[in-house]
């Protein structure tokens, strides 16, 4: 099958692809063409803003934590109905989960999905050397294919000259833009990341913007027929995958707070029952629902309003008590303790567990994860392994480390504490790791088993 495809990657971080990446998707999207966003690594802040630019979610594919068949079928899956896959990369298009592997890289999705890359390269303080650079990433793995590259945030026309005769000359790669340094492209950031999309008022204004001021400087024409000049993709999947009895429904904390949720998770709990969000600032109950997922977020930044809730509050907590399955991942953990301390200042949360979250100026955990299963939970089954991915600022406080109960060892990563993830109470199970559904076959199956046979009568 044809699946015009490109891949919108930089030399680094901070190079501007998000900018651009989300600039092409609005261009595109504006000419009519369907677009589907998809983002390289672990991220959810990113593919938030892919979805205002071009009014669809933006499915993540990780080559560390998806085997390259199901990377390949959620590619495949997201094309349906989609015109062209504008695919943004994670850091710079060689970085990888280590020094020498090609686990997890840019590089090493280009080369599953037999996927053209456009290279941001970031020309600040630099003229002929960045001829030099991008000979290096032609160089560095010839198997990935580099089709052209963007010169970014260039000082002056002279300074833009000298930078595309250099790169041109020396590399044969054809320069598709030459952007200035607009002070209107800046996004603002916060301690993980970009601020998502979801707070920003204006998100709409700079995505305009972007695509006001990118547009007139790439060749949008050249980009769209590398895309189309994408291999055929062979690949077959499961047709049958499809929607299920809903017998169940869940609750789905989503909100400024809790919004940390890949596509395809909440696509595939959407397979097996009905989906009701929760406003953790406005909702008071948990009425109608048979199972709860609090996904992460910042709740560390709106820990006040979530204080203020105490009906809410006191709802998760009896909810939690009745032995219906309650899933928490990162922000979710942290809802369920007991306080979080944000700048010596402490806000009460649920109080399920005996521990206070405490942010800290630095990074707790960052990268990948891999968990053996040693304890019984609602997700998975004893000698599992589980691949995910942790990214945090905050650190459990507690005073009696035996009172907990963990379903996971943690075999690469920190986990909450000393190796050990995956906190379990009666049904409810709360994890500093973030899992992806398509990292594991019917991802969220025994979850929503365990609430139709406690519904039902079962244990």
């Amino acid at each position: 099958m044809n699946y015009p495809r490109v891949i919108i990657s930089g030399t680094h971080s901070g190079s501007g692809k998000t900018t651009i990446a989300l600039a092409i998707m609005r261009i595109l999207y504006d000419m009519g063409y369907k677009v589907q966003p998809y983002k390289v690594g672990p991220d959810f802040i990113d593919p938030s803003y892919h979805f205002f630019a071009c009014n669809t979610r933006s499915r993540n594919l990780d080559s560390y934590m998806l085997s390259r068949e199901r990377l390949l079928e959620n590619f495949v899956r997201g094309m349906n109905g989609k015109d062209i896959a504008i695919i943004e990369g994670t850091m710079g298009l060689y970085d990888s989960c280590g020094a020498i592997t090609e686990k997890g890289s840019t590089a090493e999705v280009s080369k599953i999905l037999k996927s053209p890359i456009i290279l941001i390269v970031d020309a600040r303080k630099i003229g002929r050397t960045s001829a030099a650079i991008v000979l290096g990433y032609l160089k560095f793995d010839k198997d990935v294919r580099i089709k052209g590259c963007i010169i970014n945030k260039v000082g002056n026309e002279r300074h833009a000259s000298k930078v595309k005769r250099a790169i041109e000359y020396y590399t044969k790669l054809k320069v598709l833009g030459i952007i200035p340094r607009y002070k209107e492209l800046f996004i603002e950031e916060r301690h993980l990341g970009l601020i998502p999309a979801y707070e920003k008022d204006r998100v709409e204004e700079f995505i305009e913007n972007a695509a006001k001021y990118i547009k007139r400087n790439i060749n949008i024409d050249e980009i769209i027929k590398i895309a189309y000049s994408a291999e055929d993709l062979e690949f077959d999947y499961d047709e049958n995958y499809g929607e299920m009895n809903k017998e169940i429904t869940i609750g789905i904390f989503f909100d400024k707070a809790f919004n940390f949720y890949y596509t395809e998770n909440l696509e595939e709990l959407s397979r097996y029952a009905k989906i009701k969000f929760i406003n953790s600032f406005s909702d008071t109950n948990l009425n109608d629902i048979d199972c709860l997922y609090i996904g992460g977020g910042f709740p560390e930044i709106f820990a006040k309003e979530l204080e203020k809730n105490k009906k809410l509050r006191n709802s998760v907590l009896e909810f939690c008590k009745s032995g219906k399955p309650v899933y928490a991942e990162c922000g979710g953990l942290m809802y369920l303790g007991k306080s979080i301390i944000v700048n010596n200042e402490e806000y009460e949360m649920v109080g399920l567990f005996d521990f206070k979250t405490e942010m800290m100026k630095n990074f707790q955990a960052l990268g990948y994860v891999v968990l053996k299963v040693v304890n019984d939970n609602i997700l998975t089954n004893p000698g599992e392994i589980l691949r995910g991915h942790e990214f945090h600022y905050s650190r459990p406080v507690f005073k009696d480390f035996s009172k907990f109960k963990f379903a996971f060892k943690v075999l690469r990563g920190r986990g909450f504490y000393k190796g050990w993830d995956g906190l379990i109470y009666k049904n409810v199970l709360a994890n500093y790791t973030h899992f992806h559904a398509y990292s594991k076959k019917d991802f969220f199956k025994k979850f929503i088993e365990r609430a139709k046979n406690i519904k039902y009568g079962g244990d």
